[in-house]
């Protein structure tokens, strides 16, 4: 079923869709009218740029308005016309991610002779007229000559709202851990589908702009319970352009040339990269290319006791291509592939406590393929003035492979002797994963004067096929212990979703938008059947703009929405899985010299745990309220205040009658005696943000914020765990009530 449903979506998409407007462009609205304030309708609106294929138009309405969707990020030139009024030229407009640029109201002066048009700027600061999310955008020319990580996903640090973790999770956004947000390429969603972590890495050089969105978007924005990262790499124009690069750092200069293998991350290193990005014309004005590499290499040394000194070595392949066709003038497609294959010589990365001394440096050692590819196909359809028809299909492909990089790490198994504190043999752990997230939508836009109605189906299929091996020895002051734990197969989880939305502008100066997301999720086990339904409450967003005067440089604007996270398929791999064993054995002397006397303490065969009855998904509910107000022509201030609270959570308790943890609702069901997940974020937040002048800009905030509850979120900060809704703080009954 979920093959011919794909299917289907790809043969829709062939004829005559694109992605969502809001995921990889923006928007452009304003109203025309005459001296005297009389609107004008048919008035003649065309706009082009260097991002745009060919010239875009539309006519006003009754009402003098008119609205233009799905527009490239970049610059603008705005030309607008009609007999008996002199034209107007605005350039500079500046069309940014998932916002709408509102030219406020144009007067036209009447005339009866041919005189020359009348050119005005458009370069000033966006204050959006119909949008209540709130986060950021950085196109390139701001991120690009700051001195920052080159990877977007630290880039949104310095936006309102997102914190950089020490931790390894990545940004923490609007009181979530890193492991609650969700990241898009060019519309597709490239989070990695097994924990929900970051997925695909692509350096800055070959971005156009990044968007956050932190919260308040509306019901056609799948949505998680951190932020939204959403990145559009650059495309190729009517001429050509390009440009190369390289980096290099290093600490080798430091006196302490070692670095132990709990200080990889402050030992000696050597990074160093090169890369070019080159974009252009095929067709002029209807097939456009842009194509971009990167290869990544890292070294770093970590010392192993009495082994001396290794090399870790990685070397990651960055890459990004993209056509753009203009099939029609009003059929446009764009193909997008981007990803980020790495090859690792890996030394110590599965490593836990360090023993004393070491008989081999075997275990340490690791060959590792980690990355993946990401294929997207987009497109938009605008039949006429009043509807876009729009869509798309994007597969995100990724995998990990960690496996003994030596034969003896290949054939002998690990060994721990506590009494000593050795250890020897090869590592641990085996374990390959690859992962599949495919997703169509299909979405259509309809204006009916005063109405903008949006409404689309969203399909997503998270698979993963993992393979994981686990075999060791351990020596205590009794006994030897091996254990034996085996796990392979298929599990996946699939999410069907619904939505519609109103936009409706009450009055001249007040816009409202309500809506309501639907969707489930339905987790799939190793033998091919549904074995855990999660319950997704409506999600309903609804938010209100208002503008204060005339011109459109004041704003209030608020609004409420419920967004929900999807469960991380990490979960299933355990609970979902009837492929292998987990087993104990002890013995009397080492079973490496001989397995006579074993006496099995525990075994287990996986199996397929029952479904957990009337288990709800993870969502929370958030107000806000803002004010925005431009100061001057580039400067705009913004006070913003919200609130988060968290409605449900899943995690995992132990169950003492049944000896093992079982996930489920805290507070709920079979955790009825757990106390409930608690988790409120409050914020004030004040910007002051100077954009799109030629020579000084700037972005300033100040956010004072409060996080409470007992609930951490998906990534356990306290206990360093990055198994999401495996938080240890709901393991033990009694320690969970006292906290």
């Amino acid at each position: 079923m979920k093959v011919g449903f794909i299917l289907c979506l790809v043969i829709f998409i062939s004829f005559s869709t694109n992605l969502f407007a809001q995921e990889t462009s923006g928007n452009l609205e304003g109203r025309v009218t005459d001296t005297t304030g009389i609107p004008l309708s048919g008035v003649n609106i065309s706009i082009q740029s260097e991002s745009l294929q060919g010239i875009r138009r539309t006519i006003t309405n009754d009402d003098g308005y008119f609205r233009l969707f799905s527009l490239p990020v970049g610059n603008y030139i705005i030309r607008i016309s009609i007999v008996g009024y002199l034209d107007v030229l605005i350039d500079d407009v500046q069309i940014s991610l998932g916002k709408t640029n509102n030219l406020g109201e144009v007067k036209l002066e009447p005339h009866t002779i041919n005189l020359p048009e009348v050119t005005v700027s458009g370069e000033k600061q966006i204050i959006d007229p119909t949008s209540t999310n709130y986060g950021g955008n950085l196109n390139s020319k701001d991120f690009s000559q700051l001195p920052i990580d080159r990877n977007y996903k630290n880039i949104v640090t310095l936006l309102p709202h997102a914190n950089a973790s020490y931790y390894g999770d990545e940004a923490n956004i609007g009181g979530g851990t890193g492991f609650e947000n969700k990241y898009f390429v060019d519309g597709a969603e490239v989070t990695d589908p097994l924990f929900g972590a970051s997925g695909t890495n692509l350096p800055y050089n070959f971005i156009q702009e990044v968007e956050l969105k932190s919260g308040g978007y509306d019901v056609s924005t799948r949505s998680s319970l951190g932020g939204l990262i959403n990145v559009v790499t650059k495309s190729g124009t009517n001429d050509f352009h390009g440009s190369v690069f390289g980096f290099y750092s290093t600490n080798s200069f430091n006196e302490d040339t070692k670095s132990g293998l709990f200080d990889v991350k402050h030992g000696v290193f050597s990074n160093y990269d090169a890369g070019f990005g080159i974009g252009g014309p095929i067709i002029r004005d209807e097939l456009w290319f842009y194509t971009a590499y990167n290869p990544i290499y890292t070294r770093r040394d970590v010392d192993i006791p009495a082994y001396g000194v290794l090399q870790d070595k990685k070397l990651i392949h960055s890459f990004a291509a993209k056509l753009n066709w203009r099939a029609s003038d009003n059929l446009n497609f764009v193909f997008t592939s981007t990803g980020d294959p790495s090859e690792h010589h890996g030394v110590g990365n599965d490593v836990g406590i360090q023993p004393d001394s070491v008989t081999n440096p075997d275990m340490y050692l690791q060959d590792i393929n980690e990355g993946g590819f990401n294929f997207s196909l987009t497109g938009i359809y605008n039949p006429g003035q009043d509807f876009i028809l729009e869509g798309s299909i994007s597969t995100v492909n990724r995998y990990g492979k960690f496996l003994p990089a030596t034969e003896t790490g290949s054939t002998e198994v690990f060994y721990n002797d506590n009494l000593n504190r050795i250890w020897e043999g090869g590592p641990p752990i085996t374990r390959d994963a690859s992962r599949y997230s495919t997703i169509g939508k299909i979405a259509g836009t309809v204006f009916l004067n005063e109405h903008t109605l949006n409404a689309g189906i969203e399909y997503k299929i998270n698979d993963v096929d993992f393979k994981l091996d686990l075999r060791r020895v351990d020596r205590t002051p009794v006994f030897f212990q091996e254990t034996i734990f085996k796990a392979f197969g298929e599990v996946s989880n699939q999410i069907p979703s619904f939505f519609i939305q109103d936009t409706w502008r009450v009055l001249k100066q007040l816009t409202i938008n309500a809506g309501v997301r639907w969707e489930t999720q339905t987790v799939y086990g190793t033998n091919g059947d549904a074995a855990q339904k999660l319950s997704i409450p409506l999600q309903p967003r609804a938010g209100f703009v208002f503008l204060i005067d005339d011109k459109g440089t004041q704003r209030i604007f608020g609004s409420y929405g419920r967004f929900a996270q999807e469960f991380g398929i990490f979960n299933s791999l355990g609970n979902h899985s009837d492929n292998g064993y987990y087993g104990e054995i002890q013995y009397a002397n080492d079973p490496r010299l001989g397995f006579a006397g074993g006496d099995t303490i525990v075994f287990r065969q996986n199996i397929i745990r029952a479904e957990v009855e009337g288990l709800r998904g993870q969502y929370y509910d958030e107000f806000s309220l803002g004010y925005e107000i431009l100061i001057g022509w580039n400067t705009k201030l913004s006070v913003q205040g919200l609130y988060r609270t968290l409605q449900e959570a899943i995690d995992d308790a132990y169950i003492a009658s049944e000896n093992r943890l079982q996930f489920g609702n805290p507070g709920r069901g079979i955790f009825s005696e757990w106390p409930r997940p608690q988790r409120d974020y409050s914020a004030l937040i004040i910007s002051i943000e100077r954009r799109l002048a030629e020579r000084f800009n700037f972005l300033v905030s100040y956010v004072l914020s409060r996080h409470f509850g007992n609930y951490e979120g998906l990534y356990n900060a306290f206990g360093h765990g990055a198994n999401p809704n495996h938080n240890f703080s709901f393991n033990d009954l009694n320690t969970s009530r006292e906290n």
